[in-house]
């Protein structure tokens, strides 16, 4: 994901964000480059020096409107472009008419219903967008707010679109199963998934689902921890467009163990701040210990960073809420901040 006006503006992100000395591997394609932003020719131009660099050449572009962030309103885009929609309709219309690569665009649905989502969706794909991708919530909906997505809309732009254009859903799938029920339910081509992935990316796989009666049998979240950490070192984040390298990957680190460090706070002392992958695999090796003396089965494990907003406890409390009685220190917010930190440093801080 790249943020346009940066890419065109500002040099060293530009540097950072696409390799104009080794170019594209063909092992990384099909390639879709998501870009945000409202200016067209900030776009475009981005569009052409990416196709125009050595082993350029993309599979296509799609378009964010998908971020609810507060950054995203102060530079006019992601979820809340949609909300201007003579503005996102021109920018559409342009992008097709002067790249030579498929267009999408990415959505949510709009806060004043699904009646102006859906005319909007249809003025997209009349706009020439190639491809939807629905994140059945809209931008009110996030932290303790997020609810269940609402597939049911999901399927209405799928029964009134779908013979268009591909539409893919998003939201509410933190396992095979979850994913398979979004595909009965909305009939779409297939599923995009966001957070739970972040915190387990073997999701896709058949493990914590009913064929094999709800048990983790993948691989678990510690031997997870420990192949990212040994693919960061071969591949740096900092040379792969993550600018800020160890904190991305502390940020990571944090989600695939969130369960362990809740209770450990000398454990999530010792990473907030470092920048050596010792530390990291120091880490490991203490909640490994501590995972052994609790008898711990990774057939039991289940999401818990992605689940944040989403459990209660037996009085009806947030488990956020909890966590934070529970331990008040500012490690585990600064943790939370990297989570999302090696994200959000991709839009900036243009005002």
């Amino acid at each position: 994901m790249i943020h346009a006006k940066m890419f065109v503006e500002k040099p060293a992100y530009k540097k950072k964000f696409w390799s104009y000395i080794n170019g594209t591997p063909e092992s990384d394609r099909p390639l879709i480059v998501q870009l945000c932003g409202s200016e067209k020719h900030s776009l475009l131009q981005t569009v052409n020096e990416i196709t125009q660099s050595k082993g350029g050449g993309i599979d296509g572009i799609d378009l964010n409107c998908g971020c609810p962030q507060t950054i995203a309103k102060r530079g006019m885009y992601g979820a809340f472009l949609l909300e201007k929609p003579e503005l996102i309709l021109e920018v559409v219309k342009f992008l097709v008419a002067n790249v030579d690569c498929p267009v999408s665009v990415k959505v949510r649905i709009l806060p004043s219903g699904v009646e102006d989502s859906l005319k909007l969706y249809e003025k997209l794909i009349d706009a020439g967008a190639s491809m939807l991708t629905i994140h059945g919530r809209n931008r009110l909906q996030k932290g303790l707010k997020i609810g269940h997505a609402d597939w049911g809309t999901i399927k209405q732009a799928v029964d009134l679109l779908g013979h268009r254009v591909p539409i893919l859903a998003n939201g509410s799938t933190a396992n095979l199963d979850e994913v398979r029920e979004c595909l009965e339910a909305t009939g779409a081509d297939g599923v995009m998934s966001a957070e739970a992935i972040l915190e387990y990316p073997a999701i896709f796989n058949e493990t914590g689902t009913k064929a094999v009666k709800g048990c983790r049998v993948g691989p678990g979240r510690l031997s997870l921890t420990r192949e990212y950490i040994a693919l960061c070192q071969e591949y740096p984040p900092e040379k792969g467009g993550q600018g800020n390298g160890i904190k991305c990957v502390r940020g990571h680190f944090h989600r695939f163990l969130h369960e362990d460090l809740q209770s450990r706070p000398e454990i999530r002392d010792s990473i907030a701040y470092t920048r050596d992958y010792d530390v990291l695999r120091k880490a490991c090796d203490d909640i490994e210990a501590l995972q052994k003396s609790s008898k711990h089965r990774v057939e039991n494990e289940a999401l818990s960073w992605y689940l944040r907003h989403r459990k209660t406890g037996c009085n009806g409390d947030n488990l956020s809420d909890i966590l934070d009685k529970r331990s008040k220190d500012v490690t585990h917010t600064d943790l939370d901040d990297e989570a999302a930190g090696c994200f959000t440093h991709l839009f900036g801080d243009d005002g």
